[in-house]
């Protein structure tokens, strides 16, 4: 924007743009008040010669801001590397305390990990709370465009290293001050050296500097994950780095500092709370820490809001798996930086800067700091209180301990005990088979206890250990809401159903999703139980699940290896060995070989039909993918009519697999699925719909469609791309959507596919189940976000499209489902559910897109309309709408169309990378692709 004219009067200045006046009315904040300083110290300024809020520092430049300090304050700060990045940035954690704590501070580490542990005597407790420090964990930039919690901690850095300020020498002898430097470098990168490269300090909205490019979009790391939804599963290298940094500290605070709302935000949090934290502890510190904040920022005349929108329900957060860890853990939020830009024009007209935003970071993180140290006693005891009340309920829960057994797919649940394990979570594998009468099954809601035979090898997590709080909250079957925000909800949505088509709706309140259950997400076969006895057995090691991990082939074929689908990484591995060239065949029925019968769905491996370069790549991938494998040495069936050269036995084609990265592509969805193929090693290319469109496809042979913007799909690729896909599918070509996309797919003008959403204009069965026919018809997909961004929005895309139905009558058109997951019944012929060996499989819906059942194709996976049980497992579905409308319609879809297939997806595969349980369809769908 054009600024006009520039009034600078004392610390007041007044911006004037073309639009009209706007004003600058925060004074310009004073960082360097609370001295006396060491002048030894330089400060941030002095090294990377601009001012506080004037430019975006980058990572390297940060490097030289905390290395200059440490040099000056060795006495003060300590420096630790925690790990590094996918592109391979340096995290840092800084230790900063008093020099008497800093020369023991491996003692304090030590204390503070007796007192995490309830076992340890109160007396002992109690010694360790009286003489040691509390340690506060200050995590900066998890979205690496929330700029200004980066520009921040350098300033609270040098507070603390060079200040011989009372308060400040207060804070350094009573608290120990970790500061996470950077939670998500990568991103951060991304973002500030684009944002530097076109920068001009306008405040205009619509200016190009507050327009970040769908791929620099910062707030995600390389993957395009988003860290803060990452510690259910734990991912990303970053959030490895962390949760190790995290669990060798075990701090009493901790506070993520994030950006860019109206006002800033800090607790007391909204509605819902997780029911498993430790109440009125909770509330009582949050509203002790949010007075306190309520307090600095009311001298300096700053806004700010509490509750409103950000709850403390999903334990995905960053701030909820320090309080799952007995923190009292925080999230605050500043309002400007990051999108905002250098300036940015409020809605009422007046301009937010960098500067302030970083300055209220600055101001809350020392007033942190302070109500720590002015409470660190009573802080380190009810920190140790907190394991302590845990184990004490454990006497009246119902569950107490959970089994899983590893049948169903070993390699995955593996995976899961590792991910338990790496949260200090006690698990021990049963070295006999056992019984209880107590077993629930994961897959019943309101499961009635049954008597169950759990084998040898199976994982038992006991309840009764110091994670107690942290296990149930993770892994229990459901998590319930509170009533008065369920309550609340509810209202709306009645009233939403009474208001007409042209009024406005009411948004509901679900900030994320409301089922996470790890045994669910992962599709493990899973019970919980009330059983206390004890299991022969032992603690599951390092090298016990590194072996449950490891694949094998058993000799050196003459004749066929063959591979059978025992694991979710024995699609990535065929792919991968069509990828490398070698010639791969699936059996379409029963197939016998190697003295016994394998399943429909088995892969053979004709050792005639490959170069003598098959052996290795077997072997190889086979031990990295933990794929067990066996080898035929005569191709003479013993019974049935299919042997490994059977005619039922068909070729694969290689998958040269090309993925769109465009801006109707949802960004976490597109990281999803590549962090997902980059982990099993598949290879793929991205293209922009342009170059699609330009006949990139020519040179592929599958397509795959990430969640993304229905209308911005159909925007970008017209009536003429769409022709042309169909042209390309009708060629061989296969395309796999999901979500977003298979609305695409779905609608009328595409008809990719022959099904059509559940209450869109095109629904075929809209007015079935209708008592009045006379209603509006509803649009044919929900309303998309607006390009306008407000003092609200946080510069994206809402992560659930929870807005209300644009239908009167919200019993024709599906209610967004918060994040719930559901029953789908399993098609185990259909070549998308080859590997399966379940009827039922649990599934993530968190839309409001429901797919009626195709017509010219096969539903491979369903809701079936004529079971007796309840679709819902667990989360929050809308009373009278969801389970009503949902029934009788299809979660996986699979077309054929000329020589190739369309596979329509409902849902994200593998959401956040912790849902998994559908991917064995997924990757079925890329490697029978074509006409198998």
């Amino acid at each position: 924007m054009k600024i006009l004219n520039i009034v600078l009067l004392a610390a007041l200045c007044v911006l004037i743009p073309f639009s009209g006046y706007t004003q600058e009315l925060e004074p310009k904040f004073d960082f360097y008040t609370r001295g006396p300083y060491r002048e030894n110290v330089p400060r941030p300024q002095s090294i990377l010669r601009y001012d506080v809020g004037q430019q975006h520092t980058t990572y390297a430049q940060m490097e030289q801001v905390m290395n200059s300090i440490q040099r000056a304050a060795p006495e003060r700060v300590k420096i630790y590397e925690i790990g590094t990045t996918n592109e391979h940035r340096m995290q840092y954690l800084v230790a900063i305390s008093s020099p008497e704590n800093i020369s023991r501070i491996d003692q304090i580490r030590a204390n503070i990990a007796r007192l995490s542990d309830p076992r340890t005597p109160r007396s002992e407790a109690d010694s360790i709370a009286a003489s040691t420090p509390a340690i506060a964990w200050m995590a900066y930039t998890i979205h690496g465009n929330e700029s200004s919690s980066f520009e921040a901690f350098m300033q609270v850095m040098y507070q603390l290293a060079a200040s011989d300020e009372p308060a400040t020498q207060d804070v350094l002898k009573n608290t120990v001050t970790l500061i996470l430097t950077g939670e998500n470098p990568d991103g951060h990168e991304r973002f500030v050296t684009w944002y530097n490269s076109v920068a001009m300090g306008d405040p205009h909205r619509a200016s190009y500097e507050h327009r970040e490019p769908w791929s620099i979009f910062g707030r995600y790391n390389r993957y395009r994950f988003d860290l803060n939804r990452d510690t259910l599963a734990l991912t990303q290298k970053e959030s490895r780095n962390m949760q190790a940094a995290y669990l060798d500290w075990n701090p009493q605070v901790a506070v993520d500092h994030h950006g860019q709302t109206s006002q800033f935000f800090f607790p007391p949090v909204a509605l819902p709370i997780n029911p498993n934290l430790p109440q009125p502890e909770t509330n009582r510190w949050q509203d002790m820490y949010g007075r306190a904040n309520a307090r600095a920022f009311d001298m300096n005349r700053w806004e700010y809001y509490v509750r409103d929108i950000f709850d403390a329900f999903y334990p995905g957060y960053w701030d909820m798996y320090p309080a799952l860890n007995g923190a009292i853990a925080m999230t605050y939020e500043t309002d400007g930086g990051g999108f905002k830009g250098l300036r940015w024009t409020r809605d009422d007209g007046t301009i937010v800067t960098l500067r302030s935003s970083i300055a209220k970071h600055y101001v809350a993180s020392m007033t942190t700091l302070e109500t720590t140290a002015a409470n660190r006693e009573a802080r380190l005891k009810d920190y140790y209180a907190f394991r302590v009340k845990a184990l004490a309920e454990h006497a009246r829960s119902d569950l107490k301990r959970i089994v899983i057994t590893p049948d169903r797919d070993r390699v995955k649940t593996a995976e899961l005990i590792e991910i338990l394990r790496r949260s200090k979570v006690e698990v021990n594998v049963a070295s006999q088979s056992f019984t209880s009468s107590t077993a629930r099954s994961y897959m019943e809601k309101d499961a009635r206890p049954a008597s169950k035979t759990f084998p040898a090898g199976s994982y038992i997590i006991d309840l009764n250990q110091p994670q107690r709080l942290f296990i149930k909250t993770i892994m229990e079957q459901d998590t319930p809401q509170d009533k008065a925000f369920v309550d609340d909800n509810m209202a709306r949505f009645r009233r939403n159903q009474l208001r007409g088509k042209g009024q406005p709706k009411e948004d509901y309140g679900f900030y994320d999703i409301t089922a996470w259950s790890l045994p669910l997400a992962f599709g493990v076969d899973a019970f919980w139980t009330s059983d206390t006895g004890t299991v022969p057995g032992g603690p599951v090691t390092d090298e016990y699940i590194a072996n449950a991990k490891r694949g094998s082939v058993a000799g050196r074929a003459s004749i066929a290896y063959i591979i059978p689908y025992e694991t979710d990484s024995t699609g990535p591995m065929i792919i991968r060995l069509l990828q490398e060239g070698h010639r791969v065949n699936v059996a379409t029925r029963q197939l016998n070989a190697a003295g016994r019968n394998w399943p429909i769905g088995t892969f053979v491996v004709r050792v005639t039909r490959n170069a003598d370069t098959i052996h290795e790549a077997v072997s190889r991938l086979s031990n990295e993918l933990g794929v067990n494998v066996a080898a035929a040495n005569s191709g003479f069936p013993d019974e049935g009519d299919t042997g490994v050269g059977g005619e039922a036995v068909a070729p694969l084609q290689q998958p040269k697999i090309a993925m769109v990265a465009d801006d109707a592509v949802d960004i976490t969805s597109y990281g999803s699925i590549w962090w997902t193929l980059d982990r099993y090693g598949v290879k793929f290319s991205a293209f922009s719909i342009g170059a699609i469109q330009g006949g990139v496809l020519k040179d592929y042979n599958v397509l795959i469609m990430p969640n993304g913007s229905p209308g911005q799909y159909m925007r970008a690729f017209g009536s003429g791309g769409v022709s042309a896909l169909k042209e390309w599918v009708q060629r061989g070509g296969t395309i796999v959507t999901v979500r977003g996309a298979s609305v695409f797919a779905a609608l009328k003008d595409v008809s990719l596919s022959s099904t059509r959403m559940v209450g869109s204009e095109d629904d075929d069965e809209k007015g079935k189940t209708d008592e009045k026919k006379d209603d509006p018809k509803p649009t044919e997909t929900p309303r998309e976000p607006v390009d306008w961004r407000t003092d609200k929005d946080d510069g994206i895309a809402p992560a659930l499209p929870l807005i209300a139905s644009p239908s009167a009558d919200a019993n024709k058109v599906p209610v967004p489902l918060p994040g719930s997951i559901m029953r789908a019944s399993v098609d185990r012929t259909n070549r998308l559910t080859y590997g399966m060996n379940q009827t039922e499989l649990p599934v993530l819906l968190a839309s409001g897109y429901f797919f009626r059942y195709s017509k010219e194709g096969t539903n491979a996976l369903i809701f079936d309309g004529k079971g007796t049980k309840p679709l819902t497992i667990s989360g929050f579905v809308w009373e009278g709408n969801t389970e009503r409308l949902l029934k009788g319609t299809a979660y996986m879809i699979d077309e054929s169309m000329g020589g190739g297939r369309v596979t329509l997806f409902a849902e994200e595969p593998f959401y956040r990378g912790i849902f998994r349980s559908t991917t064995r369809p997924f990757f079925n769908a890329i490697v029978m692709n074509g006409g198998i």
